[in-house]
């Protein structure tokens, strides 16, 4: 079997994902201090606070797994063929992108933006995925016009042109918002992204924006 280095990272990444958040999720909910999940963990202080800041890519793998045994939690690890499904098309992380995007998951999303970033993929061909799912269908279109923009900016300045495609792309009818609506207090007026908001979606202007 030819082994596909792009899918065992990206694999990799998805996994220390879910297991950072299974740790960091067992943590909060049992109100562990940082000092009492430090000793039950096995880790130092600091390591604690980047867990909970959600900094999945600063541990290993085994490491995690070490930890959520510490914690009595179940692990199981399943190796899939790369013939399974093919992410590592600008259509197939799309796809991966709104699923973490609408169960909320800030961690496994922006590790999908790195990528579409570290691919170098030319946004402008992106091919028209004809969504069924209107919601799916908005935030794929989204998606595309923030990256065009992020990519545009300092300190990347590399203008780039979303698909055409985008432009037809409708709003929803429900508004749909990408973070949790305990944190929607905090952005109104010019701290609200329009690409998002001209679809009925609620998204921070800053959102997407990475380094």
């Amino acid at each position: 079997m030819r082994i596909n280095n792009d899918s065992i990272r990206a694999e990799n990444l998805k996994l220390r994902a879910t297991l950072a958040r299974a740790v960091r999720d067992t943590v909060i909910q049992n109100r562990l201090t940082q000092v009492e999940a430090a000793e039950r963990l096995g880790i130092s202080q600091p390591r604690v606070s980047a867990l909970l800041k959600g900094k999945a890519d600063t541990f290993r793998v085994d490491s995690l797994v070490n930890m959520a045994l510490r914690l009595g939690l179940n692990v199981s690890l399943e190796v899939r063929s790369n013939s399974d499904v093919d992410v590592l098309t600008p259509e197939g992380v799309l796809d991966r992108m709104c699923d973490a995007a609408m169960r909320k998951d800030t961690v496994a999303f922006m590790d999908d933006v790195q990528l579409f970033w570290r691919k170098q993929w030319d946004l402008a061909w992106v091919a028209d995925p004809h969504e069924k799912e209107a919601l799916k269908y908005a935030l794929k279109a989204c998606f595309l016009e923030r990256m065009a923009e992020v990519w545009a900016e300092p300190p990347k300045s590399q203008p780039m042109s979303a698909p055409d495609w985008c432009r037809s792309v409708p709003p929803v009818q429900k508004e749909f918002s990408v973070i949790p609506d305990e944190y929607r207090e905090f952005y109104e007026g010019d701290l609200i992204s329009p690409i998002f908001g001209k679809r009925n979606i609620f998204a921070p202007r800053d959102f997407m924006f990475f380094v």
